[in-house]
């Protein structure tokens, strides 16, 4: 299992080369899976750099920081997410600009020079583009989930649950139960601030938590967009400060 991080600013990673695509790419490496070899990367592209169709041998999900990647007509801007599943082809990427991103994978993943899906690839589970910015927001899922926040369901996994989603909270935004999760979750700070029990989040902070750890109360005081995953259901146990508190189980945000 990857070690809980809570938390770190990708500032504070160091830079390593990227081996994908043409050279100049590099990347800060937030957390690592010793056993399966998944990865979460926050990536830096050079306007120009370029990588040639093909596919990845593991799933792999990106988020648009900053800047644009063109492929195949598609313009792929600044919120923009995608879903890559395991042996099917993506076309050819450029930079048209400068680019950060978030790069996930859910195993160790190699690239293959193709024209053509492996044997047996999902197709139907590929999101070549999804413009996040104009996906409606929605209510959260947690019942009696404090008021002020919304979501945007990116994926959810039909097999396991695990899910990539975009939390919004509106200034002056608190809760003051602390969480307990059966599952393991991951999130980044894009815009906004959160401040935790283990400190501020700012934007460009990390963590990466095991289940049952439990983390809060929370609060906001400019509001924050935050970009979420978990592996598995996400269900939430709150658990109030004080000792005369009780617990309840309720499916997550």
């Amino acid at each position: 299992m990857r070690p809980h991080i809570e938390f770190i600013h990708v500032n504070d990673v160091p830079w390593q080369p990227w081996p994908f695509g043409s050279t100049d790419a590099c990347t800060r490496t937030l957390s690592c899976d010793p056993d399966t070899g998944a990865t979460t990367l926050f990536v830096s592209l050079p306007a120009g750099w370029a990588a040639p169709e093909g596919f990845f041998t593991a799933d792999v999900e990106f988020y648009i920081m900053q800047g644009e990647l063109v492929s195949n007509g598609y313009r792929l801007a600044r919120h923009t997410y995608g879903f890559l599943p395991a042996g099917v082809v993506y076309g050819r990427l450029q930079a048209s600009s400068p680019v950060t991103l978030l790069w996930f994978t859910h195993g160790e993943s190699r690239f293959t020079l193709s024209a053509t899906d492996a044997p047996g690839a999902r197709r139907r589970g590929l999101i070549h583009a999804m413009d996040s910015s104009a996906v409606p927001w929605s209510n959260t899922i947690t019942p009696g989930f404090p008021p002020g926040a919304m979501r945007k369901s990116l994926r959810i996994d039909p097999d396991t649950g695990a899910g990539t989603w975009l939390l919004g909270v509106l200034p002056q935004w608190r809760e003051p139960r602390v969480e307990i999760h059966p599952v393991a979750e991951e999130a980044f700070i894009i815009l906004g601030e959160m401040v935790t029990d283990r400190g501020v989040m700012v934007a460009g902070c990390y963590f990466w938590r095991p289940p049952h750890i439990p983390h809060g109360p929370f609060a906001t005081e400019t509001g924050a967009l935050i970009l979420f995953r978990t592996d598995g259901h996400l269900h939430t146990f709150y658990r109030w400060p004080e000792p005369s508190g009780s617990s309840s189980g309720s499916p997550g945000y």
